[in-house]
C-alpha cells in the first residue's frame, strides 16, 4: 500500500477493544524456533533483579537494568532493559518495595549475549506494562500462584549471580585509603570515604546530549539570527542535525583524604543523586561555550561535604576515576552493618559502628579555586577522559572525632 499526496483519510465506524496480544512461548524461545529479527511479545513475573547500573556506551552513560523473566512453568529467560525502561522498572520498585513483578514487554528483540538468549527492548519501540490488568496478564497471575514456585519479590534477589560480570552488591567491596587506590595497578570495585575539595573546573560541569539517544553531540553551527534560537548539532548516533538537545552532567570532583587526594567523574543521575537536581535544572539556557568557573550554588554546595564513592575500574593510567555509586546522609545506614570494618582516616567524619561506616554531617571547609589550564584550550566535543591538572587546592581538615578499628 502506498500512500500519496492524493490519499484521503477518513474517520471508521469499526472499533475493536482486543490488545492484539500474541505472546511468544518460553521454550521456542529457548530452542531457537522463534524468528529473531521479528518483535515480540512476552509476558513473565520478574526475578534476580539487579540494580540499576551507569554504562558507558560510546562515551555516554545509560541506564541499564539486568533481570530474568520466569514463565508459570519455571522457565526463565534473560532481559535487559536500557533507559527508560530501566528507569521504570526502578521507579515501580521504589513505590512497591517487596512486591512481585510482572512485566509484559511488547515490541520486545530476542538477543544473545554471552552465549546466552536474551530479551531486551528494541530501542524506544517497545512498550514495558509493569503488573498489567488486561485478562492475559491476570490469567498469568493466577497460574503462577497455583504453580508453587519460589517467590521472587524485589528484595530477594540472589546476591551471588552475577548478571552484570561485575560486583553487583557493593556491600561486598571493601573500602580503601586514596593513597592505596593510586598504588593499585589493576584497579577493581573500590569504595573510598572522602570530601569534596573542589569541584575541577578545568571542565565544563555539563555536556549536550541528543534528547532521543541520549548520545553526546557535536554544535556544527551556532545562531545566526533571531529567528534561528537554537544553534545546530550533530549527532552521531542518530545521524542526524537538529536542535533537540539537553544538558546533562559530567561533573569532575577533586576529592581528600588524609593520605592524598584523587580526582573524580560523575556522571547522568549519579551526578544527581548528590546534587539533588537536574542538570537542565541548573542549566542558564545558553548555548555558547561554558564558563566552567561559572557553577551553580547546588554544586558549589558540595565542597566540604563527605561521601562514600563506589569506584569501578577505568582505563589504565588514567588519573581520574569513574563513579558508579554514592552512599552519603541517610543512605549510608543501609549499608552500615553490612560493611566490613576499615582503618578510619584521623580527619575524616566516619565512625565504626556494628562492623559499618557512617557518614556524619559536616560544614563546607573547601572552595573551589581557580585552574590552570583555560577552558577554552577544551574542546566541548571531548569526551575522552583526558589527563588534567589543578594547581589550586585548598586541604580540607575538619576536626571531628573519629574512633579507630582495625581491619579484620
Amino acid at each position: 500500500m502506498n500512500i500519496t499526496n492524493d490519499t484521503i483519510f477518513a474517520d471508521s465506524d469499526l472499533t475493536d477493544d482486543s490488545s492484539f496480544l500474541s505472546l511468544a512461548s518460553y521454550n521456542e524461545i529457548l530452542d531457537g524456533s522463534v524468528n529473531t529479527k521479528c518483535l515480540i511479545d512476552i509476558i513473565g513475573q520478574a526475578i534476580d533483579i539487579g540494580e540499576v547500573q551507569i554504562i558507558q556506551v560510546h562515551n555516554e552513560d545509560r541506564k541499564r537494568i539486568l533481570f530474568r523473566l520466569r514463565d508459570n512453568s519455571g522457565n526463565s529467560l534473560a532481559c535487559c532493559l536500557w533507559g527508560r525502561y530501566a528507569e521504570q522498572i526502578e521507579h515501580h520498585r521504589e513505590k512497591h518495595v517487596g512486591e512481585d513483578i510482572v512485566c509484559l514487554l511488547r515490541l520486545a528483540k530476542i538477543s544473545e549475549f554471552g552465549g546466552e538468549v536474551q530479551i531486551t527492548n528494541a530501542f524506544d519501540a517497545s512498550f514495558l506494562d509493569l503488573n498489567p490488568t488486561m485478562a492475559e496478564a491476570l490469567d498469568f497471575k493466577e497460574k503462577l500462584k497455583n504453580m508453587d514456585l519460589p517467590l521472587a519479590g524485589n528484595e530477594q534477589n540472589d546476591p551471588k549471580k552475577d548478571l552484570l560480570k561485575v560486583a553487583d552488591d557493593w556491600d561486598d567491596v571493601g573500602i580503601i585509603l586514596i593513597s592505596e587506590l593510586q598504588e593499585t595497578s589493576e584497579l577493581e570495585n573500590v569504595k573510598i570515604v572522602c570530601s569534596v575539595e573542589a569541584v575541577d573546573t578545568d571542565w565544563a560541569w555539563y555536556y549536550f546530549g541528543c534528547k532521543g539517544c541520549g548520545k553526546i553531540v557535536t554544535r556544527i553551527r551556532r545562531s545566526v539570527s533571531d529567528k534561528l534560537a537554537k544553534p545546530l548539532f550533530r549527532c552521531a548516533g542518530c545521524c542526524t542535525n537538529g536542535s533537540n538537545v539537553v544538558p546533562k552532567f559530567k561533573l569532575h570532583l577533586i576529592v581528600h583524604d588524609d593520605t592524598g587526594d584523587c580526582k573524580l567523574v560523575l556522571l547522568g543521575s549519579i551526578a544527581k543523586s548528590i546534587i539533588g537536581f537536574e542538570a537542565h535544572e541548573l542549566w542558564d539556557g545558553s548555548y555558547e561555550e561554558v564558563n566552567p568557573e561559572n557553577l551553580p550554588q547546588p554544586i558549589l554546595d558540595l565542597v566540604g561535604k563527605f561521601f562514600c564513592f563506589g569506584l569501578c575500574p577505568c582505563d589504565s593510567g588514567s588519573e581520574i576515576y569513574k563513579v558508579s555509586k554514592v552512599w552519603s546522609g541517610d543512605i549510608i545506614h543501609q549499608i552500615e552493618t553490612e560493611s566490613e570494618p576499615v582503618t578510619l582516616i584521623e580527619g575524616c567524619s566516619s565512625t565504626v559502628s556494628s562492623g559499618g561506616v557512617m557518614l556524619q554531617d559536616v560544614e563546607n571547609h573547601a572552595s573551589s579555586g581557580d585552574c590552570a589550564t583555560p577552558f577554552s584550550k577544551r574542546k566541548e566535543t571531548d569526551s575522552e577522559l583526558a589527563d588534567i591538572t589543578s594547581t589550586s587546592k585548598k586541604l580540607c581538615t575538619p576536626t571531628v572525632k573519629t574512633e579507630k578499628s582495625k581491619i579484620d
